[in-house]
């Protein structure tokens, strides 16, 4: 509570939007009808504020009960994908988010008989035709003709303005509904002006007494371990390459990051087989300590680039302790290919090259 005591005051009052998507329940659409197996061209011409760009592309808009259970679970739409990048989606929203802020996304999906589903993958981008940077992958697939809700806080890895969504696994026979995106509990109205100033005068001696309490908004995320999509090309949308390989003796292996040289501001991500170790993490002349539990044959360590730095390429040294033996590696990352440290746990004891 706060009690203030002015002689003359103007109060302003200032309501400003909530951050909202611009079409999150794909509502606005041109579709009279369920429009099945659309291209990305075709989607994209009838979905303002939503953009496909999958690898095949065949995104559905769907209004009927035809496709796994009881309709839409917001009004009347919702629309479908197919897995393992061949659809994905990006959702414009009304204004980027922050990097470093903690945020809060709800929605809902659901499976069709017949049809298997898996975890879907958020990720936030600049444009809305790149999968940009994973920001919360689920762990849970959608259940056959249920809308179940899905819940997840994060922090913000970049300033992107569209949420992408997919199935990183799966292939054009495996299929999710989505519908219903939003912001926490935020209720959105994207036509209106964003922010209105009333201005009052308070007579003299007059008390203003706010009894407004500010309400803990703080969402308790749960430890799960995230996943990028992964292959012996990309990860995380992008080529990698590797740098250079070094032989341990244990499946667990300390190893430090930091910026050995000048330190211009190089902001990354580190992935191991497409987990996700850190993210977002700034180096510095301050070594960031990783344990890594790897499996036995090649393991691999891949820089991501979030920005270029003041001083481009993305650069990182990366120090391996094997047993006591120390191996320091610099690896070297853009916005084209990430630099990769390969990483071969060999139990029989083979020396660090």
């Amino acid at each position: 509570m706060r009690y203030l005591i002015a002689p003359f005051l103007s109060l302003f009052i200032h309501t400003t939007s909530a951050q909202c998507f611009v079409n999150g329940d794909f509502e606005n659409h041109k579709a009279s009808r369920d429009e099945i197996n659309l291209s990305n061209t075709s989607f994209n011409g009838m979905m303002p504020g939503v953009t496909s760009f999958g690898s095949y592309g065949d995104v559905d808009i769907i209004r009927s009960s035809d496709y796994g259970g009881a309709g839409a679970q917001s009004k009347n739409w919702y629309i479908a994908l197919t897995g393992g990048g061949t659809d994905i989606v990006a959702i414009e929203l009304t204004q980027p988010l922050t990097l470093g802020k903690k945020y809060t996304i709800s929605f809902y999906d659901r499976a069709a008989s017949g049809y298997n589903a898996n975890p879907i993958q958020l990720g936030l981008s600049t444009t809305s035709n790149s999968l940009g940077t994973v920001a919360y992958t689920f762990k849970e697939s959608a259940i056959n003709n249920v809308w179940t809700r899905r819940e997840c806080s994060f922090i913000a890895p970049i300033s992107g303005k569209y949420l992408t969504v997919q199935m990183p696994e799966g292939t054009v026979q495996t299929w999710v509904n989505i519908d219903n995106f939003k912001f926490g509990n935020s209720v959105c109205d994207t036509t209106r002006e964003p922010e209105i100033t009333v201005t009052n005068t308070i007579k003299r001696d007059s008390v203003i007494k706010d009894i407004v309490d500010v309400p803990d908004t703080t969402t308790e995320i749960i430890a799960e371990k995230k996943f990028v999509q992964f292959n012996k090309r990309k990860c995380n949308g992008r080529k990698y390459k590797v740098q250079q390989t070094v032989n341990v003796e244990s499946n667990s292996v300390k190893v430090q990051v930091y910026d050995k040289n000048r330190v211009d501001g190089d902001i990354i991500s580190i992935y191991l087989n497409g987990e996700v170790l850190i993210e977002n993490f700034e180096v510095t002349k301050e070594k960031k300590e990783i344990i890594l539990n790897l499996k036995i044959g090649s393991n691999t360590l891949v820089m991501y680039a979030l920005n270029a730095g003041r001083i481009p390429p993305n650069t990182a040294a990366i120090v391996v302790n094997n047993k006591g033996k120390y191996k320091i590696s610099t690896l070297v990352s853009d916005f084209k290919t990430s630099g990769a440290l390969e990483l071969v746990y060999d139990p029989a004891g083979v020396a660090m090259k």
